[in-house]
């Protein structure tokens, strides 16, 4: 799906990596803070968790999203 802003086409599937690598580096800035090795299973579990704990719905299919996208780089 796309949409013009501006004379820009943007694609439905880019905004949805952006959105992705947001919720990726949000959970690993928070692992880091806690002393916590970035390694993709627990980045993972943790985007999960986040998923799991959410109340907003596109939050949560962000969240869900980037764990999908973590997982298959395992």
């Amino acid at each position: 799906m796309t949409r013009r802003e501006d004379d820009v086409v943007i694609t439905e599937k880019t905004e949805s990596l952006d959105d992705i690598h947001a919720a990726i580096g949000q959970v690993a800035a928070l692992m880091l803070q806690a002393g916590r090795p970035l390694e993709l299973a627990a980045l993972s579990a943790q985007l999960k968790q986040h998923a799991a704990q959410s109340a907003d719905a596109r939050l949560k299919k962000e969240y869900e999203g980037a764990a999908r996208f973590v997982a298959e780089k395992m």
